[in-house]
């Protein structure tokens, strides 16, 4: 393997233009970010751990994951699933033990992380979650059994060009980095937030105004908080973030790096951006949501998925970006099911995503999988904060962190707005994510669910496959096809009404024999679950019969059952003798 490894082979530089001087500023860096050769090497220690209290890039993601696939070539595969607006491969990591099957050929469970850009936790769940998986094959006896009946696609950096950008380069941004004109003056991304003062940080600006909204705490001077009715004694105080007015409008970082929000630019009940700010000029029209689309599409044995975010401590369930009166009753029955074993395992809270028929997100990634898909998806929150507000987390740091995210308020002479103090709190490692000293515990903090929601999956077993022979010396071959799993094969009555899930079918295989009685294919329908849904299937298992006749020199048979959702199984090989 190469010690180095580049990011991104191709970005795609836009004309930027003379109107545009920072965005081509913003261009350069993000080239530098992307293009820049990235060191691959010691991330994986040769016990095959890595240091988990620490945020990877994009590279040395993929660097770690091509790692582990070098190492357990029948365990991992890396895999490109299309390219950033940047250029960058979008990576997913596939696991499962390829000894027992193809992955696509079992049931699967996705999960992603980084879809926004400054929320670093979620990527490092995905992340940790396929380390977790790979390192415990052979170790942790649940997980080597998990591994040999399904398939995790694991997707650590869903946004590496807004993720690099965070991460790398202290840069504030939604999620995608598509230049976007947010102040509507014909000139897009060129009033960012900047580091005026060369302190290495973009840190607030505060004035001094008898009308500002903005008063130090009582409990702490060094915090700003918003101002009461009932103060009358100042000072008051004005707050920006750290910048300038670059496009002369008098208002300051107005329109900074990007502007989209890739989870608002999905197709599902996706609206236009007067009603939905970030979802982009049409469904889709990003390549990274287009390749999550066409990689879901494209392995129907998906089964459920979990689209990390930060922050709060709590996990979003459906519905989501559509009117709750719409949902399906027998589906929010499953829902409760799997929410109540989150809380029970991980004791944090779970809420509905949308509440209300209209005033609800629109385009996201878990509504498009329900309703077009007929899969649950789940958005967990990671990262409940430290204590109960901003003043705990700057104590925290004060005690535990030598005061590394503050920076003490200082006098600098601003350009059009004279006398300013710049510093306060930086919270992207405190309110947003966990500082990296607690983010392996943040991370083991969800296994436990993830594992749960890839065990519910429905799971197709055979069971009493027999042969007896005719008086006319022709075999009755028999077998029972039974889904073990919680969830029927059709998953979700959406996904049996919607019919996307491709039904149980049984289907024979034979040399040296003739079939004389049932079709070599045969259709079975859906199976019920553990669960019951009204009005769906009920059965759990049905039986499959065929009838054949060896050649004279005998034979071989072998039944094999599959289903999108649950998975594909075979029997041993069937001798058939010849009736002499």
């Amino acid at each position: 393997m190469d010690s180095t490894l580049t990011a991104c082979p191709s970005a795609l530089d836009a004309p930027t233009g003379s109107a545009a001087p920072w965005r081509g500023a913003v261009v350069r860096v993000l080239l530098f970010l992307l293009l820049g050769v990235i060191p691959a090497v010691g991330q994986v220690r040769k016990d095959g751990t890595v240091d988990w209290n620490r945020y990877y890039s994009s590279g040395e993601s993929r660097a770690i994951m091509a790692t582990w696939c070098e190492a357990k070539p029948d365990l991992a595969r890396l895999v490109s699933i299309g390219k950033s607006y940047l250029g960058c491969d979008l990576w997913v990591i596939e696991i499962t033990d390829r000894r027992t099957g193809r992955a696509e050929e079992k049931p699967a469970l996705y999960v992603d992380g980084n879809i926004h850009s400054g929320e670093l936790t979620s990527g490092a769940l995905a992340l940790y979650f396929a380390g977790y998986l790979i390192h415990s094959h052979g170790r942790d006896p649940r997980v080597t059994k998990l591994l040999q009946t399904h398939t995790f696609y694991v997707r650590p950096k869903f946004n590496p060009d807004g993720a690099d950008a965070t991460l790398l380069r202290n840069i504030a941004l939604r999620s995608s980095v598509r230049p976007v004109d947010n102040d509507g003056d014909g000139i897009a991304d060129e009033d960012p937030a900047e580091d005026i003062d060369g302190d290495g940080f973009i840190s607030l600006m505060r004035i001094a105004d008898p009308k500002g909204d903005r008063v130090a705490s009582p409990e702490d001077p060094r915090i700003l908080v918003r101002r009461k009715k009932t103060d009358k004694e100042g000072p008051f105080y004005r707050v920006f973030r750290e910048g300038i007015d670059n496009d002369g409008d008098g208002r300051l970082n107005e329109d900074g790096l990007g502007g989209l929000d890739l989870n608002r630019n999905f197709p599902r009940n996706w609206a236009l951006p007067f009603r939905q700010p970030g979802a982009g000029p049409f469904p889709l029209s990003e390549p990274e949501t287009h390749a999550t689309v066409r990689f879901i599409v494209d392995h129907p044995n998906i089964t459920g998925i979990v689209h990390n975010h930060t922050s709060g401590g709590f996990v979003f369930r459906l519905p989501s970006a559509s009117d709750p009166a719409a949902f399906d009753k027998e589906d929010l029955g499953t829902i409760a099911t799997f929410a109540k074993k989150f809380t029970a395992l991980t004791g944090r809270p779970v809420r509905p995503s949308s509440t209300h028929p209209t005033r609800h997100r629109y385009g996201t990634l878990i509504s498009w999988a329900y309703w077009d898909r007929g899969i649950i998806g789940w958005v967990p929150e990671l990262w409940p904060g430290i204590g109960k507000s901003r003043l705990d987390a700057l104590r925290y740091q004060d005690e535990h962190l030598a005061g590394r995210d503050f920076t003490p308020w200082k006098p600098f002479d601003h350009p059009t707005l004279g006398r300013v103090e710049i510093g306060g709190l930086r919270t992207r490692f405190l309110v947003q994510n966990p500082p990296p000293e607690l983010l392996e515990k943040e991370c083991a903090v969800h296994v436990p669910w993830l594992l749960y929601l890839a065990e519910q999956a429905p799971r197709l077993k055979l069971e009493d496959v027999r042969s007896a022979r005719r008086e006319d010396g022709a075999i009755i071959l028999t077998a029972t096809v039974r889904n073990t799993g919680f969830l029927p094969t059709h998953l979700t009555r959406r996904g049996f009404l919607s019919k996307v899930q491709r039904p149980v079918a049984g289907r024979i295989e034979m040399e040296g024999a003739d079939l004389i009685e049932g079709s070599r294919r045969q259709d079975l329908g859906h199976l019920a679950g553990q669960r019951a849904l009204e009005g769906m299937p009920k059965e759990r298992a049905k039986m499959l019969r065929w009838v054949v006749r060896p050649t004279p020199a005998g034979g071989t048979a072998t039944i094999v059952v599959s289903s999108d959702t649950g998975g594909t199984v075979r029997s041993k090989p069937i001798a058939l003798a010849h009736d002499d």
